[in-house]
């Protein structure tokens, strides 16, 4: 599996024909919003494809220099790929990709006690634990919605308190104020 950063063109490309079909439209951030962190270096698109050079899959995050955790913000496999094997392939390669730059990869996952659909809540939480990630004793509340975080180690693995720290910073950076006051709430260590 290969990795490839998008410039700005080929994100919104991938933004306009698949990230409206993966995602509800109440958990995209406006294109205009990545373009944005794009432009000011912390957003990194990256698609995931095959030797042949066809997307299998692709995952964006936000990531703040000089720390060494960065926030899964969007991941995705193609849709007719799907329980296929390619999403834990998919985590393991960003594992690996980014095990120089970073400890961990931090993953936000619906909580299942307050997910409109527990099961599949509990089924994605389930899929990352197998791909190797990591529970926290971290929970956050953005915008209304509880999320369970989790932890992908890349190249360590940082303690809840740094990762809830470099969340924090993270958010702080996303939404701006007066949008985060209230509506991003971080509970744990």
């Amino acid at each position: 599996m290969q990795i490839r950063l998008l410039d700005c063109a080929a994100a919104q490309q991938i933004y306009e024909t698949r990230m409206v079909q993966d995602f509800p439209a109440a958990e995209l951030k406006p294109f205009s919003a990545v373009r944005e962190m794009m432009q000011a270096g912390i957003y990194e698109p990256l698609v995931l494809e095959d030797e042949a050079g066809h997307l299998q899959a692709y995952a964006w995050q936000v990531m703040l220099p000089g720390h060494r955790s960065a926030l899964l913000d969007y991941f995705a496999v193609r849709k007719d790929l799907r329980g296929s094997g390619i999403g834990t392939q998919a985590l393991h390669a960003l594992a690996e990709y980014y095990k120089e730059r970073l400890d961990d990869l931090i993953l936000e996952c619906e909580h299942p006690e307050e997910a409109p659909d527990q099961a599949i809540a509990r089924r994605r939480i389930a899929f990352y634990l197998r791909a190797g990630a990591c529970a926290t004793r971290l929970e956050s509340r953005v915008f209304g919605v509880r999320y369970q975080i989790l932890t992908l180690p890349c190249g360590g693995h940082a303690e809840d308190s740094v990762v809830g720290q470099e969340l924090k910073e993270l958010y702080r950076m996303m939404v701006p104020e007066p949008y985060y006051r209230g509506n991003v709430i971080f509970y744990g260590p």
